[in-house]
């Protein structure tokens, strides 16, 4: 089997960490730290992806504009509607 065909499981991903979308962008980061996580995803009221909250968005959309993480939602400064892949799929696709 060549690497162009190699799937989303061969990259063997790690169990993604998840938050409500109303959490403070504080407590998201400090769960990621805790973890050792670089994102997390977000779900809504009845539990379905709504955004990913990474290590960059906090960075930019944080730290780099001096807004308080106390008192932000990740919601505020979170990628909305991040595209999803199943495990089957070609990694080489997914990475792309």
């Amino acid at each position: 089997t060549s690497s162009n065909n190699k799937t989303v499981k061969h990259l063997r991903p790690s169990r993604p960490l998840s938050a409500p979308q109303d959490d403070s962008v504080l407590s998201v980061a400090q769960m990621l730290a805790t973890r050792r996580g670089n994102a997390a995803i977000l779900v809504g009221e009845t539990g379905g992806l709504v955004g990913i909250l990474t290590d960059t968005d906090v960075t930019r959309r944080v730290v780099a504009k001096d807004v308080d993480p106390g008192t932000t939602c990740v919601s505020e400064v979170m990628t909305p509607n991040p595209t999803c892949v199943t495990m089957g799929e070609s990694a080489m696709d997914a990475l792309s």
